[in-house]
Order: C-alpha cells, then structure tokens, then sequence
C-alpha cells in the first residue's frame, strides 16, 4: 500500500467522511417547523435518498477502495474502475481521481529509479511544451475561481472549483518537470504529466528505437528484469525538439546504444 499516493487516500476518506456527514445530517433533520406539505415532500425525498442513494454512494466508496487494491496488484481493470467511482463521486471524486491517476503511474515506473535530486548536475536540459499549455490551465483555473463566487449552483461550483485545483496542481508539476535532461552517466525523462520523473542510467539502457510516431522507445535492465519504456519525443518543446533527438542519439552513441 506504500506505493498509493496520498491524494488517493485523502480524497476517499473526504468521499467517505462527507457522505456520512450528508446522510447522517438527512436521517436526524428535524422537520417539525415545516408545513405538513412540505414536511411531506421532504419525509419522501430522505427517505430516497437514504434508501437508494446511501447504498449506491457505499457501493461506490467501495469500489474506490478495490480499485486501489488491485491498482497496487497491478491488474489492468484496476484503472477504470477508480476512474468510473471518481467520476460518479464529483465534485469531491476529483481529488480521488487525480490521486488515483498518480497511483496508477507511480506503481507502472515503479521499477525505475525516481530522480530524486531533480535536474541538478545535468548538463543539458529539454523543456516541456506542456509547461506552456499548463500556464494557460492555470490561467483559467484563477478565472475559475471568480466564476465561483457568481454562481449559485452549488454543485456546480464545486466541479468548477475540484477542476481549478486539478488545473493549478498540474500546472504547478509541469513547471517543475522537463521532458529531458541529459547528465554525464545517465537522461532524466518523464514519460507523461503525471508520472513520476525517472533516472536511466546509460548502462542500463541495451536498445534505443526512434518510432515514426515520434516515441522513442527504451529497453531497459532493472532490478526486476528487462523492461520496456516509451517516452514521446514530442512532449519537448517544438523549437528544441530536433536538437532533443541529436544531443540524445549522440550521448546513446557513446555508451554503444546507437539510437536507431
């Protein structure tokens, strides 16, 4: 369970908290100061809701807690069960899926070192052009935010204030990743947005093979066993992305991987 990220963890016990709190709240209210019409039509509509409603909520905070199971087995049905539950739990699912999204990365390039000490050493490093795209989710996630204060729909301002966190921790985690960096015995890369940045040592790598989709993909020795990780070229920056491909294939060369 080690391999779950927190933001899984938070935002199932937020799920499970806030719906006890909700239910909890509608089967204690007190409805005596009402109309009998009104006390009427509110009797019915708790009693739907605690009927069907809970059970299905509780079905779903249980599939919460199965996907992340079988996430950490890494049994590939794993994923679209947390993002169904996610989604079906908005607003407040948002931070459930988006945790779930870094389990599911963390727990795939697991078996390859984390660059722990960021960029520092490297001698060249290669942007992202997602960081761009990012300062504009950002961007739209502040206006987001006023938008909030003028809405009355509740549920909806919450969706719009769950997706303007996801929007601003996004953007926050693109402008501290680079889609490469390239050091004297090693290349950091990060395969996508939400993955963890990995650390390759050249002596690790045994095959370099350029795709025409513009993915490159690694064959790696680990300590589990060879492994296979494709990184996309075109996550670099267009103006810096040939010079990506020349500075990569030139250091692969050195070690005797050409890049093919």
């Amino acid at each position: 369970m080690r391999m779950i990220h927190p933001a899984a963890w938070v935002g199932f016990l937020l799920n499970a908290v806030l719906a006890f709190m909700f239910f909890h709240a509608l089967a204690v209210m007190d409805l005596t100061a009402l109309e009998p019409a009104q006390r009427e039509a509110w009797d019915e509509l708790a009693a739907f809701i605690l009927e069907t409603v809970r059970p299905f909520y509780t079905f779903l905070l249980l599939m919460q807690a199965l996907a992340l199971a079988l996430m950490v087995r890494r049994l590939p049905f794993a994923l679209p069960l947390a993002i169904i539950s996610g989604l079906l739990t908005i607003p407040v699912g948002f931070v459930y899926l988006l945790g779930s999204l870094l389990t599911h990365y963390r727990i795939r390039y697991a078996d390859f070192p984390e660059a722990l000490d960021g960029y520092a050493g490297a001698r060249q490093i290669f942007p992202a052009v997602i960081q761009k795209k990012m300062r504009v989710l950002a961007g739209a996630g502040f206006i987001a935010f006023g938008v909030l204060f003028m809405m009355q729909n509740i549920n909806m301002a919450a969706s719009f204030l769950a997706l303007a966190l996801v929007g601003m921790y996004c953007a926050l985690r693109a402008g501290k990743n680079h889609a490469l960096a390239l050091f004297h015995d090693g290349l950091a890369l990060s395969p996508g947005l939400l993955a963890p940045t990995v650390m390759l040592p050249y002596s690790s790598i045994t095959l370099a093979t350029l795709h025409e989709n513009e993915t490159i993909q690694f064959e790696v020795s680990t300590p589990n066993g060879p492994r296979s990780l494709i990184w996309p070229l075109r996550t670099v920056d267009p103006e810096q992305r040939r010079e990506a491909a020349i500075e990569l294939g030139a250091a692969l060369d050195a070690q005797g991987v050409p890049l093919q």
